[in-house]
Parts: structure tokens; sequence; C-alpha cells
């Protein structure tokens, strides 16, 4: 399954709101571990992060009771850090009690919605999205309550179901979640880069697939712009978006837009998988259709050559896929006048007695 991951949110700012400031001379111990904690998490130190957090809650727990909202924020932590950590048994069970504990605190209904999350998301990074889904859920329905509804943890929790219903085939549910992430995100200066792209793609597949290449084209256009001002089109979902914006044009008989496009697929396929690789035929075969498709012959014709080579050395001569493209490139050559060459690759077609 081919879906993004959203990190989850440590909480370090909620200690004060929910223990409250401490002069140097006052701070506790448990204080003193939650920084030092703090900052080794931040720097990825984590089995020294660990420790204090530990520690830290052990004294928070007898300082303050163990259903206390101060030992949930550093529950939340810890749990934040094994998930880090690729720790997911150790993890959801820390989220859950900080979610128990947050849901009886109606006056801090933000930190309920960071729990919901980040349990949300441990459980769609492993998967497990029938338990991610009412969570993201419920999310979205206390932030629609109290007023957070247009929030960036809004449109976060939007695309991240959106993923979950695109991923179960419920396209007709995720396109319009999509679309009010994006429409969020496309106000905020700040949003997230890679769940901005991520949702383009997503709903310009889902369009694409729906036939409605009027709505999928700008969806594609702009995925591929933030992906060119990163320097990220090399990336498997680039690249399929560079072929599947391709095949719009083509489709609407707009082939100068699509040579470019297929011309920029080939070049980084060539340099990520060699000249020889039946990825890079399949490219050199749609940019010989194109420049078919506008009567250049010429330039079609090596292209369709080339296909025909890397194929055959890949499947064998007789392999259906290297009849199939010969047979392109004895039109070609009829085209250019050359209809002896022609008819000499029709006979190899023949003799090789496959049944298309």
């Amino acid at each position: 399954m081919n879906i993004k991951r959203i990190a989850p949110v440590a909480i370090f700012s909620a200690y004060f709101l929910v223990s409250g400031v401490y002069t140097p001379a006052q701070r506790p111990g448990w204080h003193t571990d939650l920084t030092t904690a703090m900052a080794a998490q931040q720097h990825s130190e984590y089995s020294a992060a660990q420790a204090s957090y530990l520690n830290a809650i052990d004294a928070q727990e007898k300082t303050f009771g163990a259903d206390s909202p101060q030992v949930a924020v550093s529950l939340n932590n810890l749990a934040v850090l094994y998930q880090d950590e690729h720790k997911y048994a150790q993890a959801e069970p820390l989220y859950k009690r900080a979610l128990a504990i947050w849901e009886k605190q109606s006056d801090q209904p933000a930190l309920t919605v960071s729990a919901l999350n980040n349990l949300a998301t441990l459980y769609h990074d492993e998967d497990m999205d029938a338990s991610a889904e009412p969570l993201y859920t419920r999310e979205l329905e206390i932030l629609q309550t109290t007023g957070k509804a247009s929030s960036a943890d809004a449109a976060e929790a939007l695309a991240s179901l959106a993923d979950i219903f695109h991923a179960q085939g419920k396209d007709a549910a995720a396109a319009p979640l999509y679309a009010r992430a994006l429409a969020i995100w496309q106000e905020d200066t700040n949003a997230p880069t890679s769940e901005t792209v991520n949702a383009f793609y997503k709903l310009g597949d889902i369009y694409h697939s729906q036939s409605k290449n009027d709505e999928a084209e700008p969806m594609y256009s702009r995925a591929l712009a933030i992906w060119e001002n990163t320097n990220s089109l090399e990336s498997a979902q680039a690249i399929a978006t560079l072929d599947n914006l391709a095949d719009i044009y083509r489709a609407k008989g707009e082939y100068a837009k699509a040579q470019p496009l297929l011309t920029k697929v080939l070049a980084i396929k060539e340099n990520k998988l060699g000249p020889d690789h039946l990825d890079v035929a399949a490219s050199v075969n749609k940019l010989a259709l194109i420049y078919y498709c506008e009567g250049q012959y010429d330039a079609a014709e090596p292209l369709y050559r080339r296909a025909v080579e890397i194929r055959a050395k890949n499947l064998g001569p007789k392999d259906p896929a290297v009849l199939q493209t010969m047979e392109l490139y004895a039109a070609v050559l009829r085209q250019e006048g050359r209809k002896q060459d022609a008819r000499n690759i029709e006979l190899q077609v023949s003799s090789a007695n496959v049944t298309f």
C-alpha cells in the first residue's frame, strides 16, 4: 500500500498549559527529567530520552496521580518516541492511555485531537486502516465543533482519511476529502509540501481513472510543479504523473504538450534503469507513438527500432510484445516509403506464427 506517512506529534508546549511555569528554584525533579527527555528527543537521542520520560512519568504519577493531564502529555511524547523508532507495540498502549485521560478533560480539546491523530497515524503506519478510520473521523468531528474545520490539523486528517478510502477503492468518498484538504492548504503559505503534492497526485489519479481528464489535468500539473520545485521529479509518483499527463494530452490530440513529458520520462528511466530495461522500451514506444501521430515518421522510426531491439533482448525475438512492436515499426517504414523494408519485417512477424 502506497500511503504517505504523517509524523506523530510530540506535545511540548502542553506541559506549561497543564503544569504551570516554575522558576529554577521551584522546579521539581520530574520537570528536570522532562527537560532532559525533550532535548534528547529533539536530537534523536532515543535511549536517553526514553529513560528520562520513564523517570518523569513515575514522578508525575506520584505527584499528580496516574490519570493526570501532566502524565498524559508525557505518555504521548514517550509514545511518539517509540513510534519514531518503529516500536509500535510499545507506543500503542501509551497513546490509548493518554487519549483516555484527555477525553475526560473537556477544557483541552486540542490535546484530545492530538492524541486521536497520533494513534490514528500509528494504525495508518501499520496498515491497520480499519482502526485508524474512526479515529480520524472523531478528530474531524471535534475540529468541526470547536471551529477548527479549516485548520492545518483538519487538512491533515482529511487527507489521511482520503488516503484510507482511496486505498480501499472508495474513490467517491476519497475525492471530496482530498479536495477539502487542498482547499485548506492552498490558503496556507506554510502548508506541508509532501502532503499537498500527495493529495494533488491522488486526486488526479482518481479523476483520471474516472476518465475525468479535464479535472485530472490541473491536479497532475500542480503536483508536477511542486516536484519540479523540490527536485523530486525522479520519484515513482512523479514519473507516473508525467506518463499519465502525457496520456491525457495524447488523447486530446495535444501531441506537442505530450512529447516533452515523455522525453523527460525516458531520460529519467534511462538514468535510473539503464538503456536496455523493459520500462525504458515502454517509454521509447510511447514517445514513438507521439511522433507517429504527429506525422514525424523520421523521428518515430529509430524509436520503434530501438523498442524492438530492447524487447527482443529481454524477451526473445518471438515474444508477442516484440512482434507487436515490429508491426508498428513496419507501419512507420511504410509511411516513409520504405515498403520493401516493411514487407521484410512483416514476413518475420508472420513466420513467428504467433496469434495475437
